[in-house]
């Protein structure tokens, strides 16, 4: 497999991930569901930072999928809290836009401006980080 075709699979593997945090987002809403599960959150976070691991290319897609991984992660098994939800939700949204920027331009397309986006959320999930270490 070529090394685009390749980059191209992790992609998919990543924004597969990023469906099954959007669909239990959806139950939450819908009231199918109490809460999220933190600890299949933080391994779907923890599945898309893995997803590119050999290409430099995915560096800020695991750099802020990680971050997204310890702000999910916890003991208590649900993510309750609105503020909680609404971080995980402005995670799926941010790392789904770098991933399909980053398809459309392996695919040799213009890519867009979405370093504002990313650089928001990193500041979001660092701010959360900080403020649960206190």
């Amino acid at each position: 497999m070529s090394g685009r075709a390749d980059a191209l699979n992790q992609i998919d593997t990543a924004l597969a991930e990023l469906g099954a945090i959007e669909a239990s987002l959806a139950a939450v809403r819908r009231g199918q569901r109490p809460g999220l599960d933190r600890t299949d959150v933080a391994r779907r976070f923890h599945a898309i930072a893995d997803a590119g691991r050999e290409h430099h290319a995915f560096a800020s897609v695991k750099h802020l999928a990680a971050l997204a991984e310890k702000v999910s992660d916890g003991a208590d098994g649900r993510i309750l809290h609105t503020e909680e939800l609404e971080v995980v939700q402005h995670a799926a949204d941010v790392l789904s836009l770098l991933l399909r920027d980053m398809g459309h331009q392996l695919l040799g397309r213009r890519g867009a401006d979405v370093a504002p986006a990313a650089t928001a959320l990193r500041d979001r999930l660092e701010q959360m980080l900080m403020a649960t270490r206190r």
